[in-house]
């Protein structure tokens, strides 16, 4: 029985109450789909981002028989004590090893802080939510062509036809900090297909 699973009384009070500092991404990959749904309704509620895709995520919980990637930071359920706490299981996810920092080119990223470094200079700008999940999108598919529908449908979860000007202009604002020369980009460049970071 699910109650079996999760405790839901003054704790879920309790979990909900807590700020949910740097609102991590999470994908969710649990076999029983009634267990799932109530998983994703209150983790979502203690500001956890559910993505759709374990190559966007920043961990992952999961049941058997799925495998994680390795270089994923993930939490199986089915190992928690049970019935889990809510809390308790917010501070496991907490507690995943994630990475904080990536580097890429000369170049540092900053994921809970939101900032870029160059590792050159030593200059560090601050970047947006979206141009942080932009850039790290970037990151996780460097070397490969992303198209401009992927790319709207992964950072901000809009249909293929919808007119929008929000990509290029991020886009272009991820230029003027990462490129030398922002009007001949030799880093974020443009493809036949889209984009890519080299």
């Amino acid at each position: 029985m699910l109650s079996d699973r999760i405790h839901r009384g003054d704790e879920k009070r309790f979990f909900l109450s807590q700020v949910w500092k740097n609102n991590m991404k999470l994908y969710l990959h649990i076999q029983d789909e009634l267990l799932g749904r109530i998983l994703a309704e209150v983790l979502v509620q203690g500001s956890i981002s559910l993505v759709q895709n374990a190559t966007e995520c920043e961990g992952i919980l999961y049941t058997p028989p799925y495998t994680p990637p390795l270089e994923i930071p993930s939490l199986n359920f089915l190992t928690l004590p049970q019935p889990i706490k809510l809390v308790d299981l917010l501070s496991r996810l907490h507690q995943l090893p994630y990475r904080q920092s990536i580097s890429f080119s000369h170049f540092s990223l900053d994921l809970r802080e939101k900032t870029l470094t160059n590792l050159t200079s030593l200059q560090t700008q601050r970047l947006t939510e979206k141009e942080v999940q932009l850039l790290h999108f970037f990151i996780q598919n460097k070397g490969q062509a992303i198209s401009r529908n992927r790319l709207l449908k992964a950072i901000w979860a809009y249909h293929p036809e919808v007119e929008t000007h929000t990509l290029e202009t991020h886009i272009y604002r991820l230029r003027q900090k990462l490129e030398a020369d922002p009007a001949n980009p030799t880093l974020l460049i443009n493809c036949e297909s889209g984009y890519i970071l080299v």
